[in-house]
Parts: C-alpha cells; structure tokens; sequence
C-alpha cells in the first residue's frame, strides 16, 4: 500500500494545489480531483517512479527510477500497477463506449450487481499478466480513466465499479470529474478518500453543471433539438 506522498524541491511544490503538504492515501478509494495543469498526473507518474512501474504495468519487484525533484513516498512491499489510462484508451480497463452500449448495466437490484461482477472479472482477468499472491492487496495507479467514458456511464463507474474493486485493491485515481465528489462513500464499507487540488473547483463544477441541466430543461420544454 502507499500511505503518503510529499515533495520536498523542485516544480511540484511550486504547484498550488500540491506545495509540500503531505497528500495520505487509505487503503480503498483515493481520488486525486482538479483541473488540468493542477498536479495530478505529477503525482500519479511520482509514486509509479518510486514503486518501479514508471513506464506502466506491474511494478514486479522493480528498483525506483530517479527523479529530477525531491519526494518522499511512504509504501510497503506490496505491488503496484500504474496505467496512462488517457494515453492508452483502448486498453483501459472500460473499453470506449463500453458502458453506454451495455444499457442494462443500469439496471436495479441483483442483476444490476451480478452484471458490475462480470465486468469487474473481465477487468481483473486483464490484469492478470501478474499472479497476485494470496494475501496481496495491491495498488492501481490509474490516470484519467474515465476520460472516454461518457456522461451516463460515470455513475456506474465511480458508484459500483470502484467501489467493487477497492474490496481487492488500493486504488489511487486522477480525475476532472465531478462525479465522485457527488457519489462519495463515507460508510463502514467504504470510505472514498478526495484529494481536491485546486480550491472550489468542486463548487465551480457544481455550479456549471446545475447550469446545463436548467438549459437542457428549457431546451426541451421549447420542443427544441
């Protein structure tokens, strides 16, 4: 597991949103939520350099890569996976388009629960170039991975999908969205973890949507598009 992060020298404390604080992870859902330019990828590629994964994949017992600034991650030996979810879109672990066209993955009750299982078995068997030991809880360090995934299946995904994986896995993830803001746990099962770096951009984000919906609203009550 990795329990922390701080940066001691170089552009990353320059960054608002990053400086040298320390950034602490748990050990199910950590998102690290902003605008774009605001750190998210820094510290993504950071603790995948520090875990030996920098270039993708599984870390496997690799040596840390160096680094040109000065960072201070805490982990244990457990193995690390990190994926450039936005560079590698097509072998992201929800295909293009995937859950727009599987509509009855919006179902209700035990369907809807034995069909996120398929996919996250789909998912898990794509990681699996790595056999994972019987008391491993590994790291995934995932970079935009809802990047292509479109309006309607962000719910899926930070409602049931993350939340089934983090029974097995820790799960650092970068997003702009505002969706895990909105579906956030904070239970005995589940504690989502929102490393917001960029202050009232959840607000802003809030703000901008509310707005597009009451224009959809009118839109429609027009009989317009």
């Amino acid at each position: 597991m990795i329990s922390s992060v701080v940066f001691t020298s170089g552009y990353p404390t320059r960054l608002r949103g990053i400086g040298r604080r320390r950034l602490a992870f748990n050990d199910r859902i950590n998102v690290l939520f902003g605008p774009n330019g605001s750190g998210k990828t820094t510290i993504l590629k950071t603790l995948a350099a520090a875990s030996g994964c920098g270039r993708g994949g599984w870390s496997d017992g690799r040596r840390p890569e160096p680094l040109p600034y000065g960072v201070k991650v805490e982990r244990d030996a457990q193995p690390v996976f990190y994926q450039d979810c936005y560079r590698d879109s097509e072998k992201s672990f929800v295909g293009v388009d995937y859950l727009e066209a599987h509509a009855y993955l919006r179902s209700t009750g035990e369907k809807r629960i034995g069909l996120v299982n398929e996919l996250v078995d789909d998912i898990e068997g794509r990681l699996r170039s790595r056999k994972l030991g019987r008391n491993e809880r590994p790291t995934l360090l995932l970079d935009e991975v809802d990047n292509h995934v479109g309006f309607a299946g962000q719910s899926i995904l930070w409602g049931d999908l993350f939340g089934r994986l983090s029974k097995r896995y820790q799960i650092i993830i970068s997003t702009h969205s505002i969706f895990p803001v909105l579906l956030r746990r904070n239970s005995s099962l589940r504690q989502d973890n929102i490393v917001v770096l960029a202050e009232r951009y959840a607000e802003i984000c809030v703000l901008e949507l509310g707005k597009a919906i009451k224009r959809f609203n009118a839109t429609n009550a027009l009989g317009i598009g």
